[in-house]
This record gives C-alpha cells, structure tokens and sequence, in this order.
C-alpha cells in the first residue's frame, strides 16, 4: 500500500469518528440542558437533572442497542456491503436527518470533509455513542461536583 492510500484510509477514519463524536456531544449537550431546565421548572435542580440524565441515558442506550441487533443472520454477513440490502432493495445510505444536518454544522464537524456516506457510522452507533456521553455527564455531576 501507498504513503497516500495510508493518509487516505486515516482522513477518513479520523473523519468517521470526529462526525460521530461531534453528534453524540451534541445529542448529551441537548440532553443536559434539557434536564438542567427540567430540574429548575420543577423545583429540583441539577440533582433532578442528574437523576434524569442517568435514566434517559440509559434508555437510550437500550433503544440504540436495540437499533443496532441485527434482525436477520443475513445482516452478519461480510459479503453485504450494508447492513439490511439484500436482492434489489434500494441501497440503505447515511441516515440524513434534520439533526444530522445540523450536527455537520457544528464545529468541529464543519471544519472537516465529510467521510463518505457509505463509510459513516450510522445513527445508532452514534445514538450509542451519545447514551454513553449522557451516562459520563450524570457521573460527572456526581463524583466531580458532588450533586
């Protein structure tokens, strides 16, 4: 292999995995605030909000582990190139959502080309991700700030 093929094959792994970061920041970022604004309305403040950032990282972590089980033996298979294409099916691509349009905004997902589609990791991974960051933060509050 070449020099090249080498930095190419490392720009898109450092991309893959600056996209996913960069969304699950995001998603534990919207999940704090949200409970930080959550804990104030209701009176229990950022130990409300830790407890909640426990459980909604937990939850997610299920759906996201539920996301990414495969369904069929066919989806282990090496020789598919995407998980769930079989026959004529029309090719599965990164899932392009509203909010992954603006997590490619953010820096510093902005600042980077963007990997590829078919090398993306694709949303459950990054919703995994993003549960294991929600979890870091509710440990955080805890054992760093003591609340």
């Amino acid at each position: 292999m070449t020099a090249e093929h080498h930095r190419s094959s490392l720009h898109v792994r450092l991309s893959v995995w600056i996209d996913a970061l960069t969304y699950a920041s995001a998603v534990a970022a919207i999940a704090t605030i949200t409970a930080l604004l959550l804990g104030l309305v209701t009176g229990g403040g950022p130990s409300q909000a830790k407890l909640t950032l426990f459980f909604v990282g937990f939850l997610l972590l299920g759906y996201a582990t539920v996301r990414l089980w495969p369904s069929t033996p066919g989806d282990l298979d090496s020789s598919t190139e995407l998980a769930g294409v079989e026959g004529d099916s029309i090719p599965e691509t990164a899932d392009k959502t509203r909010f992954q349009a603006f997590v490619q905004q953010l820096p510093p997902l902005r600042w980077v080309q963007s990997p590829p589609p078919e090398a993306r990791m694709r949303a459950p991974g990054k919703l995994l991700l993003g549960s294991i960051t929600i979890l870091l933060v509710s440990f955080l509050m805890e054992a760093v700030f003591g609340i």
